[in-house]
Protein backbone atom coordinates (compact mmCIF):
# COMPACT_ATOMS: atom_id res chain seq x y z
CA UNK A 1 0.00 0.00 0.00
CA UNK A 2 1.55 3.37 -0.96
CA UNK A 3 0.80 6.78 1.81
CA UNK A 4 -1.80 8.20 0.17
CA UNK A 5 -1.74 12.24 1.59
CA UNK A 6 -5.74 13.15 2.02
CA UNK A 7 -6.99 16.58 2.15
CA UNK A 8 -9.71 15.70 3.93
CA UNK A 9 -9.06 17.00 7.76
CA UNK A 10 -12.41 14.87 9.02
CA UNK A 11 -11.26 11.40 7.41
CA UNK A 12 -7.40 12.37 8.68
CA UNK A 13 -8.71 12.79 11.91
CA UNK A 14 -10.62 9.22 11.94
CA UNK A 15 -6.94 7.31 10.61
CA UNK A 16 -5.59 9.32 13.88
CA UNK A 17 -7.92 8.50 16.42
CA UNK A 18 -8.02 5.01 15.46
CA UNK A 19 -4.28 4.45 15.53
CA UNK A 20 -4.16 6.38 18.94
CA UNK A 21 -7.35 3.81 20.12
CA UNK A 22 -5.09 0.46 18.87
CA UNK A 23 -1.89 1.93 20.81
CA UNK A 24 -3.72 2.85 23.75
CA UNK A 25 -5.36 -0.33 24.40
CA UNK A 26 -2.20 -2.29 23.56
CA UNK A 27 -0.58 -0.37 26.52
CA UNK A 28 -3.66 -1.19 28.85
CA UNK A 29 -3.44 -5.02 27.86
CA UNK A 30 -0.09 -4.99 28.35
CA UNK A 31 -0.24 -3.16 32.27
CA UNK A 32 -2.97 -6.00 32.89
CA UNK A 33 -0.56 -8.94 31.85
CA UNK A 34 2.64 -7.19 33.80
CA UNK A 35 0.70 -4.77 36.95
CA UNK A 36 4.09 -3.47 37.80
CA UNK A 37 3.90 -1.45 34.34
CA UNK A 38 1.40 0.63 35.35
CA UNK A 39 3.49 2.17 38.70
CA UNK A 40 5.56 4.83 36.26
CA UNK A 41 7.77 5.77 39.25
CA UNK A 42 8.61 2.09 40.40
CA UNK A 43 9.80 1.36 36.74
CA UNK A 44 11.42 4.49 35.61
CA UNK A 45 13.29 4.76 39.11
CA UNK A 46 14.24 1.01 38.62
CA UNK A 47 15.61 1.98 35.51
CA UNK A 48 17.43 4.21 36.16
CA UNK A 49 19.29 2.93 39.35
CA UNK A 50 19.78 -0.31 37.10
CA UNK A 51 21.32 1.57 34.01
CA UNK A 52 23.62 3.84 35.92
CA UNK A 53 24.70 0.19 38.32
CA UNK A 54 25.29 -1.19 35.03
CA UNK A 55 27.55 1.55 33.83
CA UNK A 56 29.46 2.17 37.02
CA UNK A 57 30.32 -2.04 36.80
CA UNK A 58 31.78 -1.91 33.48
CA UNK A 59 33.58 1.14 34.28
CA UNK A 60 34.87 -0.61 37.73
CA UNK A 61 35.49 -3.59 35.08
CA UNK A 62 37.60 -1.46 32.73
CA UNK A 63 39.80 -0.11 35.61
CA UNK A 64 40.67 -3.43 37.12
CA UNK A 65 41.59 -5.01 33.79
CA UNK A 66 38.61 -7.24 33.51
CA UNK A 67 36.68 -5.24 30.62
CA UNK A 68 38.92 -4.22 27.60
CA UNK A 69 38.12 -0.66 26.11
CA UNK A 70 36.22 -2.33 22.96
CA UNK A 71 33.73 -4.12 25.33
CA UNK A 72 33.11 -1.02 27.65
CA UNK A 73 32.08 1.20 25.10
CA UNK A 74 29.85 -0.48 23.76
CA UNK A 75 28.13 -1.89 26.32
CA UNK A 76 28.00 1.36 28.39
CA UNK A 77 26.37 2.79 25.53
CA UNK A 78 23.46 0.62 25.39
CA UNK A 79 22.76 1.11 29.07
CA UNK A 80 23.42 4.98 28.21
CA UNK A 81 20.29 4.58 25.43
CA UNK A 82 18.23 3.62 28.16
CA UNK A 83 19.16 6.71 29.99
CA UNK A 84 18.52 8.75 26.81
CA UNK A 85 14.72 7.25 27.22
CA UNK A 86 14.28 7.80 30.32
CA UNK A 87 15.59 11.61 29.90
CA UNK A 88 12.41 11.96 27.04
CA UNK A 89 9.73 10.50 29.68
CA UNK A 90 11.04 12.64 32.32
CA UNK A 91 10.42 15.97 29.94
CA UNK A 92 7.17 14.96 29.35
CA UNK A 93 6.94 14.40 33.43
CA UNK A 94 5.89 10.51 33.54
CA UNK A 95 7.98 10.03 36.63
CA UNK A 96 7.83 11.37 39.75
CA UNK A 97 5.59 14.48 38.19
CA UNK A 98 4.66 15.31 42.31
CA UNK A 99 7.60 15.26 43.79
CA UNK A 100 10.14 17.68 41.91
CA UNK A 101 13.42 16.75 44.06
CA UNK A 102 13.47 13.17 42.71
CA UNK A 103 12.24 14.32 39.03
CA UNK A 104 15.10 16.86 39.19
CA UNK A 105 17.51 14.73 40.44
CA UNK A 106 16.56 12.33 37.81
CA UNK A 107 17.16 14.87 34.85
CA UNK A 108 20.67 15.48 36.35
CA UNK A 109 21.48 11.85 37.00
CA UNK A 110 20.80 10.98 32.77
CA UNK A 111 22.91 14.67 32.08
CA UNK A 112 25.73 13.79 34.03
CA UNK A 113 26.07 9.94 32.89
CA UNK A 114 25.40 11.21 29.11
CA UNK A 115 27.54 14.48 29.25
CA UNK A 116 27.99 15.65 26.12
CA UNK A 117 24.09 16.29 25.62
CA UNK A 118 22.55 19.77 26.16
CA UNK A 119 20.66 21.03 29.32
CA UNK A 120 17.68 18.73 29.89
CA UNK A 121 15.70 21.78 31.34
CA UNK A 122 16.61 23.28 27.89
CA UNK A 123 15.50 20.26 26.12
CA UNK A 124 12.10 20.30 27.57
CA UNK A 125 11.58 23.52 25.87
CA UNK A 126 12.80 22.37 22.53
CA UNK A 127 11.03 18.85 22.94
CA UNK A 128 7.78 20.51 23.18
CA UNK A 129 8.35 23.14 20.17
CA UNK A 130 9.35 20.10 18.45
CA UNK A 131 5.67 18.05 18.80
CA UNK A 132 3.85 21.59 17.94
CA UNK A 133 6.01 22.18 14.63
CA UNK A 134 7.45 18.56 13.75
CA UNK A 135 8.85 18.52 10.53
CA UNK A 136 8.94 22.66 9.66
CA UNK A 137 12.15 24.99 10.36
CA UNK A 138 10.70 25.85 13.36
CA UNK A 139 11.42 22.59 15.02
CA UNK A 140 15.31 23.16 16.40
CA UNK A 141 15.26 20.16 18.59
CA UNK A 142 15.39 17.76 15.12
CA UNK A 143 17.48 20.67 12.70
CA UNK A 144 19.82 20.57 15.61
CA UNK A 145 20.43 16.95 14.83
CA UNK A 146 20.96 17.06 10.90
CA UNK A 147 16.74 16.80 10.11
CA UNK A 148 16.31 18.61 6.62
CA UNK A 149 19.84 19.23 5.71
CA UNK A 150 21.29 17.73 2.64
CA UNK A 151 23.64 15.03 3.30
CA UNK A 152 27.26 16.02 3.17
CA UNK A 153 29.88 16.92 6.11
CA UNK A 154 28.43 19.29 7.91
CA UNK A 155 25.40 17.23 8.73
CA UNK A 156 27.37 14.07 9.49
CA UNK A 157 29.51 16.07 11.74
CA UNK A 158 25.84 17.41 12.94
CA UNK A 159 25.06 14.03 13.76
CA UNK A 160 28.17 12.85 15.00
CA UNK A 161 28.30 16.11 17.85
CA UNK A 162 25.44 17.79 17.83
CA UNK A 163 27.31 20.50 19.47
CA UNK A 164 30.44 21.26 17.64
CA UNK A 165 28.72 20.39 14.70
CA UNK A 166 26.15 23.16 15.38
CA UNK A 167 28.89 25.69 15.94
CA UNK A 168 30.26 24.88 12.48
CA UNK A 169 26.63 25.10 10.54
CA UNK A 170 26.30 28.67 12.38
CA UNK A 171 29.08 29.51 10.98
CA UNK A 172 28.80 28.18 7.94
CA UNK A 173 25.44 29.00 7.06
CA UNK A 174 24.34 31.63 9.40
CA UNK A 175 24.54 35.38 8.36
CA UNK A 176 27.44 37.61 9.69
CA UNK A 177 25.42 39.43 12.00
CA UNK A 178 23.79 37.01 13.30
CA UNK A 179 26.16 34.12 13.93
CA UNK A 180 27.77 35.07 17.43
CA UNK A 181 24.16 35.51 19.01
CA UNK A 182 23.48 31.64 17.57
CA UNK A 183 26.68 30.71 18.74
CA UNK A 184 26.36 31.73 22.28
CA UNK A 185 22.49 30.19 22.48
CA UNK A 186 24.65 27.00 21.62
CA UNK A 187 27.25 27.02 24.02
CA UNK A 188 24.55 28.02 26.97
CA UNK A 189 22.71 25.18 26.31
CA UNK A 190 25.53 22.80 26.45
CA UNK A 191 27.50 24.37 29.63
CA UNK A 192 29.01 23.07 31.83
CA UNK A 193 28.92 18.90 31.06
CA UNK A 194 28.64 19.43 26.93
CA UNK A 195 31.57 21.79 26.65
CA UNK A 196 33.38 19.70 29.50
CA UNK A 197 33.04 17.03 27.29
CA UNK A 198 33.81 18.21 23.54
CA UNK A 199 36.92 19.71 25.15
CA UNK A 200 38.71 16.21 26.86
CA UNK A 201 37.13 14.14 23.65
CA UNK A 202 38.83 16.31 21.01
CA UNK A 203 42.10 17.00 23.18
CA UNK A 204 42.41 13.48 23.41
CA UNK A 205 42.07 12.34 19.50
CA UNK A 206 44.57 15.88 18.72
CA UNK A 207 46.81 14.68 21.39
CA UNK A 208 47.38 11.28 20.23
CA UNK A 209 47.03 12.09 16.35
CA UNK A 210 50.30 14.33 17.27
CA UNK A 211 51.80 11.29 18.89
CA UNK A 212 51.11 9.45 16.15
CA UNK A 213 53.12 12.23 13.78
CA UNK A 214 55.89 12.60 16.26
CA UNK A 215 56.41 8.78 16.41
CA UNK A 216 56.89 8.51 12.69
CA UNK A 217 59.37 11.18 13.25
CA UNK A 218 61.13 8.95 15.54
CA UNK A 219 60.60 11.28 18.47
CA UNK A 220 57.47 11.67 20.94
CA UNK A 221 55.15 14.06 21.59
CA UNK A 222 55.27 16.16 25.10
CA UNK A 223 55.40 14.01 28.01
CA UNK A 224 52.70 16.43 29.94
CA UNK A 225 50.43 16.11 27.03
CA UNK A 226 50.74 12.07 27.57
CA UNK A 227 50.52 12.40 30.93
CA UNK A 228 46.96 14.20 30.32
CA UNK A 229 45.71 11.90 27.65
CA UNK A 230 46.15 9.07 30.03
CA UNK A 231 44.76 10.98 32.94
CA UNK A 232 41.54 11.51 31.10
CA UNK A 233 41.87 8.06 29.58
CA UNK A 234 39.34 6.05 31.77
CA UNK A 235 36.63 8.88 31.28
CA UNK A 236 36.98 8.62 27.69
CA UNK A 237 36.32 4.95 27.36
CA UNK A 238 33.64 5.39 30.17
CA UNK A 239 31.48 8.15 28.90
CA UNK A 240 33.27 10.43 26.26
CA UNK A 241 33.40 7.49 23.72
CA UNK A 242 30.16 5.72 24.53
CA UNK A 243 28.17 9.00 24.05
CA UNK A 244 29.33 9.55 20.97
CA UNK A 245 28.88 5.82 19.45
CA UNK A 246 24.98 6.10 21.06
CA UNK A 247 24.47 10.12 19.69
CA UNK A 248 25.37 9.49 16.31
CA UNK A 249 23.60 6.41 16.52
CA UNK A 250 20.51 8.07 17.55
CA UNK A 251 20.87 11.34 15.56
CA UNK A 252 20.92 9.06 12.67
CA UNK A 253 17.90 7.43 13.27
CA UNK A 254 15.76 10.22 14.96
CA UNK A 255 16.71 12.89 11.53
CA UNK A 256 16.01 10.09 8.79
CA UNK A 257 12.55 8.98 10.87
CA UNK A 258 11.38 12.36 10.84
CA UNK A 259 10.01 14.27 8.09
CA UNK A 260 11.09 17.95 7.07
CA UNK A 261 9.18 19.63 4.64
CA UNK A 262 5.91 18.77 3.06
CA UNK A 263 4.41 17.57 6.29
CA UNK A 264 0.54 19.27 7.37
CA UNK A 265 -0.51 16.23 9.78
CA UNK A 266 0.39 14.13 12.29
CA UNK A 267 0.07 11.34 10.06
CA UNK A 268 3.25 12.38 8.23
CA UNK A 269 5.49 13.56 10.86
CA UNK A 270 7.56 10.33 11.22
CA UNK A 271 8.03 7.11 9.49
CA UNK A 272 9.04 3.60 11.03
CA UNK A 273 12.59 2.79 10.41
CA UNK A 274 12.91 -1.25 11.22
CA UNK A 275 14.67 -2.16 8.11
CA UNK A 276 17.16 -4.70 8.88
CA UNK A 277 20.05 -2.84 7.78
CA UNK A 278 19.30 0.17 10.27
CA UNK A 279 19.53 -2.50 13.51
CA UNK A 280 23.08 -1.70 14.56
CA UNK A 281 22.18 2.04 14.56
CA UNK A 282 18.66 0.83 16.72
CA UNK A 283 21.08 -1.63 19.00
CA UNK A 284 22.53 1.67 20.30
CA UNK A 285 19.28 4.01 20.53
CA UNK A 286 17.11 1.54 21.80
CA UNK A 287 15.34 0.70 19.20
CA UNK A 288 13.72 4.21 18.77
CA UNK A 289 13.47 4.20 14.90
CA UNK A 290 10.86 1.28 15.20
CA UNK A 291 9.08 2.67 18.25
CA UNK A 292 9.17 6.71 18.36
CA UNK A 293 6.37 6.89 15.68
CA UNK A 294 4.11 5.76 18.22
CA UNK A 295 5.03 8.59 20.55
CA UNK A 296 3.76 11.15 18.34
CA UNK A 297 0.73 9.65 18.66
CA UNK A 298 0.14 8.97 22.17
CA UNK A 299 2.35 11.16 23.91
CA UNK A 300 2.03 9.88 27.30
CA UNK A 301 3.48 6.04 26.79
CA UNK A 302 6.01 5.77 28.56
CA UNK A 303 8.82 4.01 26.55
CA UNK A 304 9.20 0.58 27.97
CA UNK A 305 5.51 0.18 26.92
CA UNK A 306 6.22 1.13 23.25
CA UNK A 307 8.42 -1.53 23.06
CA UNK A 308 5.26 -4.14 24.28
CA UNK A 309 3.10 -2.46 22.00
CA UNK A 310 5.18 -1.85 18.73
CA UNK A 311 3.33 -5.14 16.71
CA UNK A 312 -0.41 -3.81 17.44
CA UNK A 313 0.92 0.14 16.44
CA UNK A 314 2.71 -1.22 13.36
CA UNK A 315 -0.42 -3.06 12.74
CA UNK A 316 -2.44 -0.14 13.00
CA UNK A 317 0.18 1.98 11.10
CA UNK A 318 -0.18 -0.06 8.25
CA UNK A 319 -3.45 -0.38 7.65
CA UNK A 320 -4.13 3.55 7.96
CA UNK A 321 -0.88 4.80 6.03
CA UNK A 322 2.07 5.69 8.24
CA UNK A 323 5.10 5.08 6.15
CA UNK A 324 7.65 2.66 6.95
CA UNK A 325 11.50 2.19 5.56
CA UNK A 326 11.24 5.01 3.05
CA UNK A 327 14.71 4.98 2.08
CA UNK A 328 14.39 7.36 -0.85
CA UNK A 329 14.65 10.17 2.40
CA UNK A 330 17.91 10.19 2.35
CA UNK A 331 18.27 11.82 -1.14
CA UNK A 332 15.34 14.10 -0.50
CA UNK A 333 16.97 15.28 2.67
CA UNK A 334 13.76 13.91 4.71
CA UNK A 335 11.66 15.75 2.94
CA UNK A 336 7.83 13.88 2.86
CA UNK A 337 6.84 12.42 -0.62
CA UNK A 338 3.27 10.92 -0.92
CA UNK A 339 3.90 9.58 -4.29
CA UNK A 340 7.26 8.24 -3.04
CA UNK A 341 6.42 6.98 0.45
CA UNK A 342 6.21 2.87 0.67
CA UNK A 343 3.59 1.79 3.62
Amino acid sequence: MTNQKTNNPTLESERIEAIRKVVRQAGDDARQRFPVLANNNVMGMSIFLVSIAGILLCGWAYITDVLPAWGCIPLVAILTSLLHELEHDLIHWQYFKNNKLIHNMMLLGVWIFRPGTINPWIRRELHFLHHKTSGTSKDLEERGIGNGHPYGFVRFWVMMDTFTGNLLRVWMFVPAGRRWYSAKRIIASNLPFGVITAFIWYSFLLIHLLDALFSFAGASAPVALLNYASDVTPLVVILIAPFYLRSFCLNFISSNMHYYGGVDSLMNQTQVLNDWRFLPFQLFCFNFGSTHGIHHFVVGEPFYIRQLTAKAAHKAFHQHGVPFNDLGTFKRANRFDPAATPN
